[in-house]
């Protein structure tokens, strides 16, 4: 590494372009944005010119906006004449020092959420079920509600991109309306409690192995639970659980390297309490007690929304900061 006042070399221009190319560019795994860069590596000197290291310096911001909502602090261009060299001024040795710091942080949080200002939200439907049911429904009902939920993108790599920029599918449930009574109140409690189920690159687990549906990379053309969530005694067996699985052909059987482009989620409402002993006071048999009837009423809701990243790139006239948007079906809730 050069010293004060030298000027920069390729060799460390070259590793902070390498590494924020890797975040910011395509990529691979759970690495790349898929947004476009501006810097390159340099091959044909042995210094660093100034519209070089300006070009690096835009990279280094839009992927650090994209994080933050904001510049990198002392962002200013510290360049001194043609070529670009160390500065003495804090931080020691600018700006390569500086620079290295601020991409090997962008690349350690890469897949964090973008923050308010640098995502957007998008509403895919809602579905509402009506009719009364649950294990003490009239006789045809069963314990359970099912929704199936259908997400794709055109290509794996926009999938890939997605879902490393922070970006997010998004379950909401709720129970309203209907009867006063107590398995409805621990039904509209159940969802409540559970808010926003979120899964994303990162969430609800981290990295990608094991293969168990805790997060995108961890899918497989299996369906695994990735989100359960139970009431509280005397319906503590009642559950709201969403899997998860991809549904590529060819069959993706481990996507930990990002390689699917279509998920499908199972959305489970079960009604579990009354086959294992809660109180009813019609149906067969009847079993009186301090809870019934337990049939569930009113109306049960899903809706599906994505969360994903979107910005305005830098310098003014670069276009948008984008990933691809997927295709949602929400299918029908059904008894």
């Amino acid at each position: 590494m050069a010293g004060v006042n030298q000027k920069i070399s390729k060799v460390d221009y070259n590793t902070i372009q390498s590494t924020i190319n890797t975040v910011l560019g395509t990529g691979s795994g759970t690495f790349g944005y898929g947004q476009p860069v501006l810097s390159s590596q340099v091959t044909e000197s042995d210094s660093v010119t100034v519209n070089e290291y300006a070009a690096l310096r835009y990279d280094i911001i839009n992927a650090y906006k994209h994080l933050n909502n904001g510049l990198p602090p002392d962002v200013d261009a510290q360049i001194i004449g043609a070529k670009v060299r160390y500065d003495a001024a804090p931080p020691d040795a600018a700006p390569v020092n500086y620079w290295l710091s601020v991409v090997n942080s962008i690349s350690t949080n890469r897949q964090g959420l973008a923050v308010s200002g640098q995502r957007v939200s998008v509403n895919h439907g809602t579905q509402n079920f009506s009719s009364a049911w649950g294990a003490s429904a009239p006789v045809g009902s069963t314990p359970q509600l099912t929704c199936q939920v259908d997400v794709e993108w055109p290509t794996s790599e926009q999938a890939r991109h997605f879902f490393n920029t922070g970006s997010s599918l998004q379950f909401t449930s709720s129970r309203t309306g209907g009867s006063t009574t107590a398995q409805n109140t621990s039904w509209t409690n159940l969802l409540s409690t559970a808010g926003t189920r979120i899964f994303s690159g990162i969430t609800p687990g981290t990295g990608t192995s094991p293969s168990n549906g805790q997060n995108w990379f961890r899918a497989r053309n299996t369906a695994d639970t990735w989100s359960s969530v139970t009431a509280s005694s005397p319906y503590a067996l009642n559950e709201w659980n969403i899997t998860v699985q991809t549904n590529d052909s060819p069959a993706v059987s481990n996507n930990s390297s990002g390689s699917s482009r279509k998920l499908r989620f199972f959305v489970y409402w079960n009604d579990n309490h009354f086959p294992l002993g809660g109180d009813t006071d019609s149906g067969t048999p009847v079993r009186p007690g301090g809870y019934g009837p337990d049939t569930v009423d009113g109306t049960i809701s899903l809706t599906v929304q994505t969360v994903k990243a979107s910005g305005v790139l830098e310098p003014t006239g670069s276009g948008n900061f984008e990933v691809t948007t997927p295709t949602v079906t929400v299918g029908t809730i059904n008894n």
